[in-house]
């Protein structure tokens, strides 16, 4: 059961009928049309990507879907997909070059990220899909949203310049997140993120490189348990890349409260309060007191 989401909040979808008006991120096939060519090509390796994690009859929220590859995949497999992606307005991410450097790339970029939606409306039609997409900040995703049972977030927490301020919104919302971005052997060992931008490369699309424990770590933090972390290869314009992939989940009763909202139900609020007390009451001064404050107190550590 999941909060319930408002549906006044997704963007109508945007007619778009001729390939020619877009910039593909990913090679897919869209149906009646053939293979569109892009950067990546994931088709090999889907599941991998995905954590092998089975996605029938799962409310998805997938951070940054650029042409919707893994949109339709998930549908493919059976899952509710809302899709979140930048306004106009938010934009992209810009690593803050001097204003001079950056200028000559607002133009170019606000055009290719039009055509970068285009791209995932177009094949939206083509595959029938009933995918949902919220426009909007990444960084302040809005309770309207719902809950879900799945968050993904693929390769795209190297492009955000406050990657766990993401990953801590979508731990707010579903219990159990995908984190799929580049691995780097030699970041292995330590959990720690690289700044890849320097004055020298003008690197201004790209902030980090991330280790597995950077990832594994803050999940723990915030209450998850790491239960797959592998890697694999993708493709980017042809040349073998190695990804890895985290599945964290949060503990099944925290989120089924949690999905539940058991503060907005006072009735079942008001049974659990009476349940404590009659426990107490059964077990207080009895042998059993002890052992049960033990267990009381390992629970409320946890």
């Amino acid at each position: 059961m999941q909060v319930a989401s408002n549906e006044e909040i997704f963007a109508a979808p945007l007619k778009v009928e001729d390939p020619a008006e877009c910039d593909f991120y990913h090679t897919m096939e869209v149906p009646g049309h053939g293979i569109m060519t892009g950067h990546w090509d994931l088709r090999g390796a889907v599941d991998d990507y995905l954590g092998k994690v089975a996605f029938a009859g799962q409310r998805v929220l997938e951070i940054g879907p650029a042409s919707g590859f893994l949109t339709f995949e998930m549908g493919k497999r059976g899952a509710e997909v809302v899709s979140v992606e930048v306004t106009a307005e938010h934009g992209w991410d810009f690593v803050p070059y001097p204003a001079k450097k950056l200028e000559e790339l607002f133009g170019p970029r606000a055009k290719h990220i039009e055509r970068l939606k285009n791209s995932y409306w177009f094949s939206h039609a083509a595959h029938q899909s009933k995918a949902k997409v919220y426009y909007g900040d990444v960084y302040n995703l809005p309770a309207t949203l719902g809950q879900f049972d799945i968050a993904v977030m693929g390769s795209v927490l190297l492009h955000c310049r406050d990657p766990l301020r993401i990953v801590e919104q979508c731990g707010k919302m579903a219990r159990l997140l995908i984190i799929t971005d580049i691995f780097h052997p030699d970041l292995e060992g330590t959990p720690v993120c690289r700044l890849l931008p320097a004055p020298q490369n003008f690197i201004w699309h790209t902030w980090w490189q991330f280790s597995t424990q950077f990832f594994t770590q803050f999940l723990a933090v915030m209450g998850f348990t790491t239960t797959s972390n592998l890697t694999h290869q993708q493709y980017y314009l042809g040349k073998a890349n190695t990804l890895f992939t985290i599945v964290a989940q949060r503990s099944v009763l925290k989120a089924k409260w949690r999905m539940l909202g058991a503060s907005r139900f006072p009735v079942i609020a008001l049974w659990r309060s009476n349940m404590k007390k009659l426990l107490r009451q059964m077990i207080v001064g009895t042998s059993l007191e002890p052992l049960a404050r033990k267990v009381h107190a390992a629970f409320t550590h946890e």
